[in-house]
């Protein structure tokens, strides 16, 4: 039985790994003939895109892509690119629907009206619970809390997350699917070059922040913590995003501060190996960043890195009981005293709890998960 299997999230697919990786899975296991990944075109970008025999990746083009950026704008070119996708799919006999956000859960139960497709959920976030303020955020309430039972399974990253949905829905059953990187990317030989591109000495310490340079990320602490700490702790940002000209400033002025671009996923550990701790220090703007759990935190452990982490229940659960980090209270002063106090010994002794549980931490255990879960869809079929 041929088995079509649609995903869709309103990017250009630059770096989604996740969904890369869960696409990828499902059509090695034979579970699913054909998958249309369906994102949005972005300036430089092909629209229609073979990721190898099975996978095809759609950027919908849109007319109102001409439009202001405003947020009512916006919503006009959430609406074209829905109806594009339905009007244009419809017909093609798509089992299952896969949808990455709230945003794209009204879609996926159209395909489960109209088409009799089954419906996957797979929160990324706590969405509802990002920052989102007054009559956008009482809207979303609305429609998680309408749609949700429309879906035949929910994934979610993280416990906290999961039991989030359990008290506020009342649901049952939540599929948990950490963010865990692939064990193939990482081997036994070291790697230095980020050490070797800023000419950092063997007696000093690298620390790596890699992901966006967005709020949220504490990009701007951390820029303080290394413009005061001792200069022989170094620091590479290691990514994109719109404080990458305030990293760049602070780069300029300060030795111990270095700015990397953006690597190819597949690339990130083996640029993140030939540091010395990784950083993943979430801000507790929003309910969902104080439960997240960031691929970054266990891409950092297969590297065999120890990291420094937000003192926050989901990370801060995983450095209690590997004891492969350190956990820091959110504030400048706090991360000086870490980072301050954190030798190359203490390093050392870290880095045992990481070679213990870095391969726990990889996609094999989490495509178990899902390729069971699409297993009892077929079975229900």
């Amino acid at each position: 039985m041929s088995s079509i299997n649609l995903h869709f999230y309103q990017s250009s697919f630059k770096y989604e790994s996740r969904i890369l990786k869960e696409t990828k899975s499902l059509v090695h296991s034979g579970l699913i003939n054909k998958v249309i990944i369906a994102g949005i075109w972005e300036a430089g970008y092909d629209e229609h895109e073979e990721l190898d025999n099975k996978r095809v990746l759609w950027r919908v083009s849109l007319k109102t892509q001409v439009l202001p950026g405003g947020s009512s704008w916006k919503v006009l070119q959430h609406i074209e690119w829905a109806f594009k996708i339905f009007f244009k799919l419809r017909k093609e006999g798509i089992k299952f629907v896969h949808c990455h956000s709230l945003s794209t859960l009204p879609i996926a139960v159209l395909f489960k009206i109209f088409a009799q497709s089954k419906v996957i959920y797979d929160a990324h976030e706590l969405e509802t619970e990002r920052g989102m303020h007054g009559i956008r955020q009482r809207v979303s309430k609305v429609l998680e809390r309408l749609l949700i039972n429309y879906a035949d399974r929910i994934i979610v990253v993280s416990n906290s997350i999961a039991e989030w949905y359990q008290n506020q829905y009342g649901l049952e059953k939540i599929h948990i699917i950490k963010n865990f990187p692939y064990q193939e990317n990482y081997s036994s030989k070291s790697n230095h070059i980020l050490k070797d591109t800023f000419k950092i000495q063997d007696n000093e310490i690298l620390y790596i922040y890699h992901g966006g340079l967005s709020n949220g990320r504490s990009i701007e602490i951390l820029l303080d913590v290394f413009s005061k700490v001792n200069r022989k702790k170094h620091i590479v940002f290691m990514g994109y995003g719109e404080l990458e000209d305030t990293v760049k400033k602070y780069e300029k002025n300060f030795p111990n501060i270095h700015f990397h671009p953006a690597v190819k996923p597949g690339d990130i550990i083996s640029y993140a190996k030939g540091a010395d701790v990784g950083i993943c220090m979430i801000e507790n703007i929003s309910l969902s960043y104080y439960y997240s759990l960031p691929n970054k935190l266990f891409e950092y452990i297969v590297s065999g890195l120890p990291v420094i982490v937000s003192d926050f229940p989901d990370m801060g659960k995983i450095i209690d009981k590997y004891k492969c980090g350190w956990k820091s209270l959110v504030n400048e002063q706090a991360l000086i005293d870490t980072i301050e106090k954190i030798s190359s010994e203490e390093i050392k002794d870290k880095i045992k709890g990481v070679l213990k549980c870095k391969d726990y931490f990889v996609w094999d255990s989490e495509e178990k998960k899902l390729l069971n879960i699409y297993d009892s869809l077929i079975q229900e079929s």
